[in-house]
């Protein structure tokens, strides 16, 4: 009876991983040839925004109001400003991108670096997934907090990566922040960054 009850007490702890593994894979294949990684350990996503008969200095402009909005406040920070050349660089984090548990809970933060190329009528937007940091609680509670590690160090691009269910998902998640933030320069070049109605408007 009691090797019964070891039995069952395995199988309970052991489908809900398997799930999970099947359902990380599942979103791995989902995004795969989706993004490109660079020389120096980060994921990049590239976006071509067409803009006719808007000035440089408007794309500009409108790019720069969304990331005073978007990279003005907390870990977030604008690096690059120059107007001339028409970039734009600031670095920021997704916070929490992931919160997975299995023996231990670990909670992910993203960071990331996003740049915008002003032309003519158009717009390039690259947004590079840089690192991530970890915050770790034990099963008594205990909470330490992770280093930075490189996005390239981790799994799925480092097959011997530990964590790889969590940090399946946890890359997962960070590629729809991403595309999150991309649809959101978008929008902010095309139709601003608050409202039509409101930017519009007379006053």
């Amino acid at each position: 009876m009691r090797r019964f009850f070891t039995l069952l007490l395995v199988l309970t702890l052991c489908i809900p991983s398997v799930f999970a593994q099947s359902k990380a894979k599942e979103m791995l294949a989902e995004i795969e040839g989706k993004y490109t990684l660079d020389d120096n350990g980060g994921v990049s996503f590239v976006s071509y925004i067409e803009v006719p008969g808007m000035s440089k200095d408007d794309i500009f402009m409108r790019a720069q109001n969304y990331f005073v909005y978007k990279y003005g406040y907390g870990k977030a920070v604008i690096q690059t400003q120059d107007k001339d050349l028409g970039v734009l660089v600031g670095k920021g984090v997704y916070d929490n991108v992931h919160v997975g548990s299995s023996m231990i809970m670990t909670e992910v933060d993203a960071w990331h670096i996003l740049r915008v190329d002003a032309k003519e009528g158009k717009a390039r937007v690259i947004i590079t997934l840089t690192g991530y940091e970890k915050d770790i609680t034990s099963m008594n509670g205990e909470k330490s907090h992770g280093d930075f590690v490189s996005i390239a160090s981790q799994y799925p691009f480092n097959p011997k990566g530990g964590q790889k269910t969590i940090m399946s998902k946890a890359f997962y998640k960070s590629y729809q922040a991403a595309m999150e933030s991309l649809d959101g320069v978008e929008k902010a070049i095309k139709e601003g960054n608050t409202a039509k109605a409101i930017e519009n408007a007379d006053w």
